[in-house]
């Protein structure tokens, strides 16, 4: 594999000159803009706008982020296109809510970026698929000439951490996600989706906002955090592992990344990508704090299943006087686990997968986690 090339950045707010500046820098030390795209070809930006969160909450891709991005592009080409698929439905009503709380749609408004309302889908096949051979994307993304992810990096109870290789899980339409989800309800099945969908949607270039984090146990109940720092780069999984390392992590603790590196998609280590910037010293270097752990995994299934993973497995659970009965995380359930009770929504253990997509999408941060006392017991022990 050729020595790839991922560019750092050092960049403190969210100010708008600020991060103009850093993000023209990051593409300029790869060549710039022009070394991605032409005149007059079709681009398509795609952030992370999982939902409808403040631009500030640490959840999505800031807007001035996504600002930047666009205005580079647009030095180049007229013809920019901005969106995302959201968890939940997809349909116009939704896309506009989310546009709308995110900022993404100031954005659009402002820079003259078309904002994309297009809810058509492609099914493509995908014969060097690990775990899924034909699949369906967005039709926007995947037939724009080209496609640029401006992902998020921060905390994701399920696969540790969420960055630009899991950014274009995104690519998928609405519920169509959760579907995969449930076809792929393990920690090793789900990552290596993730990598066949990233591979298959072949985006040709990633910016990641790693200014303000969320660490600790997911977006939803995480700590938001100062790391300061703006990346690109053609490789995805070059920059997942450059990120992780700014963070203090290893390459392992992204179960995508580590199932990229365990099927040959990618080296191990760090030395077969060139770092290019300034050095950057983070606020969270050695300090980023991985969830708590999820004791339904293959290390605890490798010793314990069926009914006694009930006695050590971390479930959600919604609570009453916080839970507004709204039905959102029974329409994300992949499971179909959560139904509405009288004070708040309940799961159906029995079917619950424990992938915790109700307590990411949860807008009123409505779902506790419950663990097990011998489940907290036995985490001293299988925690890695």
């Amino acid at each position: 594999m050729r020595e790839e090339k991922v560019s750092l950045v050092a960049c403190d707010s969210y100010g708008r000159e600020p991060v103009g500046e850093a993000v023209a820098e990051a593409l300029d030390l790869l060549g710039g803009v022009e070394s991605i795209t032409g005149p007059g070809q079709s681009v398509f930006i795609k952030p992370n706008a999982v939902f409808a969160a403040a631009p500030d909450s640490g959840i999505v891709t800031n807007p001035e982020v996504v600002r930047a991005v666009i205005a580079e592009f647009q030095k180049v080409t007229d013809d920019v296109t901005l969106g995302d698929s959201p968890g939940g439905p997809f349909n116009q009503t939704m896309l506009k809510r989310v546009y709308e709380k995110t900022g993404l749609a100031d954005v659009a408004r402002d820079s003259g970026a078309k904002l994309c309302f297009d809810t058509r889908a492609l099914d493509i096949s995908f014969p060097q698929g690990k775990v899924i051979k034909r699949l369906t994307l967005c039709r926007s993304m995947v037939e724009a000439d080209c496609l640029v992810s401006v992902a998020k990096f921060k905390s994701h109870r399920f696969m540790n951490v969420t960055g630009p290789i899991k950014n274009l899980y995104g690519a998928i339409p609405g519920t169509t996600k959760l579907a995969y989800h449930s076809r792929f309800d393990g920690e090793l099945g789900f990552a290596d989706l993730v990598v066949d969908v990233h591979l298959a949607a072949a985006a040709d270039f990633h910016v990641l906002d790693a200014i303000d984090v969320i660490d600790g146990d997911g977006s939803r109940k995480g700590t938001l955090r100062k790391m300061g720092v703006l990346a690109a780069g053609e490789n995805a999984f070059a920059l997942e592992s450059l990120i992780l390392g700014v963070a203090g992590l290893e390459p392992s603790d992204s179960k995508p990344l580590h199932a990229a590196m365990r099927r040959g998609v990618c080296p191990t280590g760090s030395d077969w990508y060139e770092v290019l910037g300034d050095g950057v010293e983070s606020p969270c270097d050695g300090d980023f704090e991985l969830p708590s752990e999820n004791l339904f995994s293959e290390r605890a299934l490798a010793l314990l299943s069926g009914r006694l993973t009930r006695l050590i497995a971390a479930t959600p659970h919604p609570l009453p006087g916080v839970c507004t009965r709204c039905g959102k995380c029974a329409e994300v359930c992949p499971r179909g686990a959560i139904s509405m009770g009288r004070r708040a929504a309940e799961v159906d253990l029995r079917k619950c997968i424990r992938c915790f997509c109700c307590d990411e999408l949860c807008e009123f941060k409505a779902i506790g986690i419950r663990r097990p006392l011998l489940g907290r017991l036995l985490g001293r022990g299988v925690r890695s």
